[in-house]
C-alpha cells in the first residue's frame, strides 16, 4: 500500500526554547547604580540619626551627678560640630547638598538646645511653685547669674549660625526666617509652666507662624525647594516643644486640652482660606466650628468651681460658642448664612436663657446688649428677620431692667443703661462723621476675600 502526501502546506515549527527562569514570561532588565538615591539615603539616614541623638539628650538620665551647665555646652558643642561639619563639607569636597543638610539639622538642634536652657533658665527665675519633676527632666543652674550668661552665650553663638543657614536654605527670606525663628524659641525660655499660660503663648505663637507661613512664604518660589520647605518649618518646632513639655511633665486639666482644641480650630481656619473646592470648605468649616465650641467647652468647664453665678456662667459659654460659630462660617461656602443663623440663634438664646435663669441686672443687660447688637447689625445689612429678633430680645431685657428697678435699689442698674444708651449715640455719631472711611473698608474687605478665593482657585 502507497503512502501518499497531504495536500495541505506544512509550516516551518520554530525550535522550542527554554525560559531562562521558571515561571518568567520576559528576562528582567539588569539593575544599575544609582548614586543619587544612595547619598540621599545616606544624608536621610545620618540626620535622622543626629536629630534623635538631640532629642533624646533631654531624656537623658545622667547618675553622675554632674554640672549640669557643663552638659548643656555640650549639647551647644553639637551645633557647632554640625556646623563646621557643613563648613567642611561645603569648601573643602565643594558638596552643596551635604552641606545644606547640615545647616538644616543646624536649626533642627537649636530648639533642644532652648529647651534645655529653658529649664536652666525656670530653675533660678521661676514664676510659680516648681513641681516635683523627674531627674532626667531637671536641669538647674548653680545662681541667677550662670544662667544669664548661659542665654548670653547661647545667642552669641546661635544667631550668626541661624543667619549663615537660613542663608544658605533660603536666601531671600533669611531675615523674616531667623526673626520668626528666635522669637519663637525665646518663648520657650519663659519661666512659666502652667499649663494654661502655655497654652496660650504656644497657641498665639502657632497662629502668628501660620500666617506668616500662608500669606508670605507659600508664595514665594524659593522656598518651595527641598531646603526652603525645611527652613519654613523650623520655626514651628519650639512651640511644639512648649506643649509637649507641659503634657509630658505636668498636669493638665481640661483647661490645656480645650486650649489644644482652640489652636487646631484656628489653624484649619487660617488653612481653609486657601480651599477653593465648596464641599471642603463646608466640612472645612463645620469641623473648625466643632473643635472651636469643644474647645471652649472645655475650658469653660474650669470655670464651674470659681463662679457660682449661674446667668455669668451662661453667658460666659453660650456667648463666646456663637461668636466662635459666627467666625468659623466665613470660611463656609454654601452653608455660610445656614451657620451665621444658627450662631445668631445662640447668642440670642443663651441672653434668653440667662435671664430665665435668674432675673438679676448681668442677664438683663446681656439681654439689652446682646439684643442691640444683632438689631443694629440687621438694620445695617437690611436683614429684617435679624432687626426684629435683636429687637426683641433687646425690648425684653429692658422690660427687665425696669421691673427689677421697681422692686429693688440698685444705682448699677440705672447707670449700666445710661451708660449703654450714650454708648450707642456715641457710636451712631461716629458711624456717621466717617460713613465714608467706614463704606470703603467694608468694599475692601470684601475685594480682599474676593482676591483671596481666586488666588485658591488658581
Amino acid at each position: 500500500m502507497e503512502l501518499r502526501e497531504s495536500a495541505r502546506p506544512v509550516f516551518p515549527v520554530p525550535p522550542f526554547k527554554e525560559p531562562s527562569e521558571p515561571f518568567s514570561s520576559q528576562t528582567p532588565r539588569a539593575r544599575s547604580f544609582d548614586p543619587d538615591a544612595l547619598t540621599r539615603a545616606l544624608r536621610i539616614a545620618g540626620a535622622a540619626l543626629v536629630v534623635a541623638s538631640a532629642s533624646t539628650f533631654m531624656l537623658q538620665h545622667w547618675h553622675d551627678g554632674g554640672d549640669d551647665l557643663l552638659r548643656y555646652a555640650m549639647l551647644v558643642g553639637q551645633s557647632l560640630l554640625l556646623a563646621a561639619a557643613a563648613y567642611f563639607v561645603g569648601l573643602s569636597m565643594k558638596e552643596g547638598r551635604s552641606a545644606r543638610t547640615f545647616l538644616a539639622l543646624v536649626l533642627a538642634t537649636m530648639p533642644v538646645s532652648f529647651a534645655v536652657l529653658g529649664g536652666l533658665v525656670y530653675s533660678q527665675f521661676h514664676l510659680e511653685s516648681v513641681a516635683t519633676l523627674p531627674s532626667y527632666a531637671t536641669w538647674i543652674a548653680p545662681n541667677r547669674l550662670s544662667a544669664l550668661l548661659a542665654v548670653a552665650g547661647t545667642l552669641a553663638i546661635f544667631l550668626p549660625l541661624a543667619v549663615v543657614s537660613f542663608v544658605a536654605l533660603a536666601r531671600k527670606e533669611a531675615k523674616a526666617l531667623t526673626l520668626a525663628f528666635f522669637a519663637a524659641n525665646l518663648l520657650v525660655l519663659v519661666p512659666v509652666r502652667q499649663p494654661l499660660i502655655v497654652a496660650a503663648l504656644a497657641g498665639f505663637a502657632l497662629i502668628v507662624l501660620l500666617r506668616l507661613e500662608l500669606t508670605r512664604f507659600t508664595s514665594s518660589a524659593q522656598l518651595d525647594t527641598v531646603e526652603g520647605k525645611l527652613a519654613r518649618v523650623m520655626p514651628f518646632a519650639a512651640p511644639l516643644i512648649m506643649l509637649g513639655r507641659v503634657f509630658h511633665l505636668y498636669h493638665v486639666g481640661t483647661a490645656f486640652v480645650g486650649g489644644v482644641l482652640l489652636i487646631a480650630a484656628s489653624s484649619l481656619w487660617l488653612l481653609l482660606g486657601r480651599t477653593s473646592t465648596e464641599w471642603k470648605r463646608d466640612l472645612g468649616a463645620l469641623a473648625a466650628a466643632g473643635a472651636a465650641g469643644l474647645g471652649w467647652g472645655l475650658c469653660w468647664w474650669e470655670l464651674l468651681d470659681a463662679v457660682h453665678s449661674g446667668p455669668v456662667l451662661v453667658l460666659a459659654l453660650g456667648l463666646p460658642a456663637a461668636g466662635l460659630l459666627a467666625l468659623a462660617s466665613r470660611r463656609a461656602a454654601t452653608l455660610q448664612n445656614p451657620m451665621l443663623g444658627f450662631a445668631t440663634l445662640l447668642g440670642l438664646g443663651t441672653a434668653l436663657v440667662a435671664c430665665s435663669i435668674n432675673l438679676d441686672s448681668i442677664a438683663a443687660l446681656g439681654c439689652i446688649l446682646i439684643g442691640v447688637t444683632v438689631a443694629v447689625w440687621g438694620a445695617s445689612i437690611r436683614a429684617l428677620v435679624r432687626t426684629i429678633a435683636g429687637s426683641l430680645v433687646a425690648l425684653f431685657g429692658l422690660v427687665v431692667q425696669v421691673w427689677l428697678a421697681t422692686h429693688a435699689d440698685n444705682v448699677l442698674r440705672w447707670a449700666g443703661l445710661c451708660a449703654v444708651g450714650v454708648l450707642l449715640i456715641v457710636g451712631s455719631a461716629y458711624v456717621e462723621r466717617n460713613r465714608g472711611r467706614i463704606a470703603r473698608f467694608w468694599e475692601q474687605a470684601a475685594a480682599r476675600k474676593l482676591r483671596d478665593e481666586q488666588a485658591a482657585t488658581a
